[in-house]
């Protein structure tokens, strides 16, 4: 089995967690559709929200830029000094 040449489970977690839990909150028929509540959102939003988690996801893994793990790290870097 060839090797990783990037994790992409630990780097982008939050991102991947994201993403989980908006399909989840689908999964789970939290829109406004069926839910009656507002903060749920409709189907439409949901799924477009979605779409941008996910290509901005594909946009920083193809472009090599930072997860915001990495983003958070460096400001906490910068705190310590």
């Amino acid at each position: 089995m060839p090797s990783k040449k990037i994790d992409i489970t630990s780097k982008f977690s939050i991102e991947l967690q994201d993403i989980s839990n908006k399909l989840k909150q689908l999964e789970n028929g939290r829109i406004y559709e069926i839910s009656g509540a507002q903060m749920d959102g409709y189907l439409a939003t949901n799924i477009s929200q979605l779409k941008k988690m996910l290509a901005h996801l594909i946009y920083k893994i193809e472009y090599g830029t930072d997860s915001i793990t990495d983003d958070l790290s460096e400001l906490l870097d910068k705190i310590k000094l």
